[in-house]
């Protein structure tokens, strides 16, 4: 039978398969996103979401996270990380929308009526991204009165406010919905606010606050300048929008006159292709090199950041390599625009074209040493004191104490 409780998984490391969780939770924080583990591992809304429930929950907070599951096996309570996830069937990422919008609504569905079974202990319905679930957490808000939180995820032309207000969804009615329902928006950066204000999102619903960095597991010391500043990675999906095949075709041509390296870390759609083009030029400057879970490991050994996306949200990737100092070399996009000033702590590419590759590579190979030491102190700095993911849980635990007394008769 399927367990619709509001109780959730007791502390310890596992739970076995079957067994109901132990404590009930009262005022709980319940966190939202589509996809959890299984639908897009290493994802960089996933991964925000576990931090930040993750650091909730060691400051006080009553956090749990509701997601999706394409594995009947994997349905029910689980404890990923310390936090208690409650995952629920549907037969494909609930993400996606258009062809796929009835797995969607599906996995709505069983969302909204776990809430709804639940409403006497739920204190915010937070959601990581605008799909689908925005349209729950604003119902649950209009309906019940729990103060909904939205983040968006991703701004420019693939904006979540522009796309849960497609055909694919329900159209600019439904976007109107939303806005007029929620009570918060997040924007992790300005541009991303920017983008809600041009959609109708009011000023007053919207707050910013970046995404944050686990400094705890960020301890590895940084190699030598001499050994890192000819040495570029590429650390994320490997997909269509993010143009990685593009790139290392690039590099493929250029590495090795310009006497640089990079290597390629993350999983997805285009990791055959990705393999089959490397092994078939046999160049060790250019290479796949798996996912890497601790990015601390590999990060301190590189000098360049590549990340030549169509879209961005506050990419995962640049902060934390800018963490370590690792010089982030980007497109314009929603995100890095906030937070790279170009010279001083990163760089722009001109496009993601052959062409344009092939110059952010030799633009590289013409930096000095000290001069990316210089960029690389200032991205180091600049991330330091901007993404402490224990101020970014402050910052929304303060949040959602204005949002619970301005919700209270």
């Amino acid at each position: 039978m399927t367990d619709w409780s509001v109780q959730l998984p007791s502390t310890s490391p596992a739970l076995p398969r079957g067994e109901r969780p132990a404590t009930t939770c009262s005022g709980m924080v319940v966190m939202v996103v589509c996809h959890f583990d299984d639908t897009n591992p290493g994802g960089g809304l996933e991964k925000q979401a576990g931090l930040l429930s993750q650091r909730l929950r060691d400051q006080g907070e009553r956090v749990v996270l509701l997601s999706s599951t394409r594995s009947p096996l994997r349905t029910g309570w689980q404890q990923i990380n310390g936090v208690p996830v409650r995952l629920f069937w549907t037969y494909s990422t609930p993400q996606i929308s258009g062809r796929y919008l009835p797995a969607a609504l599906i996995w709505a569905a069983q969302v909204a009526l776990w809430l709804l079974l639940n409403r006497a202990h739920i204190r915010i319905v937070h959601c990581h991204q605008l799909r689908i679930h925005a349209f729950v957490a604003a119902l649950a808000t209009r309906l019940l009165g729990i103060p909904s939180i939205l983040k968006s995820a991703t701004g420019g032309d693939g904006a979540d406010i522009r796309v849960i207000g497609s055909h694919k969804y329900f159209g600019a009615a439904g976007r109107r919905f939303v806005v007029r329902n929620a009570t918060k928006f997040i924007a992790t950066t300005e541009s991303i606010r920017d983008d809600l204000l041009r959609w109708g999102v009011p000023d007053t619903k919207i707050a910013v606050v970046p995404n944050g960095i686990d400094r705890s597991r960020l301890t590895q010391p940084p190699r030598s300048a001499r050994q890192r500043h000819q040495r570029c990675l590429y650390l994320g999906r490997l997909d269509q929008d993010k143009n990685v095949l593009a790139l290392a075709a690039a590099a493929l041509r250029h590495c090795r006159e310009l006497d640089l390296t990079l290597d390629f870390y993350g999983k997805g759609a285009q990791r055959a292709e990705l393999e089959a083009l490397i092994a078939d030029h046999a160049d060790n400057r250019v290479r796949y090199c798996g996912f890497v879970d601790d990015v601390a490991a590999v990060l301190p050994d590189y000098g360049y950041l590549l990340l030549p996306s169509n879209a961005e949200g506050l990419s995962n990737s640049m902060i934390e390599a800018m963490w370590f100092g690792v010089v982030p070399i980007t497109t314009r996009v929603s995100g890095c625009v906030d937070h790279i000033e170009p010279g001083v702590d990163g760089l722009f590419m001109t496009g993601v074209d052959a062409g344009s590759l092939s110059a952010t590579l030799q633009g590289i190979a013409d930096i000095d040493t000290e001069s990316w030491l210089r960029m690389s102190k200032a991205a180091q700095a600049k991330s330091q004191s901007r993404f402490d993911l224990d101020v970014i849980g402050s910052a929304y635990r303060q949040l959602y104490a204005e949002l619970r007394v301005a919700a209270t008769p």
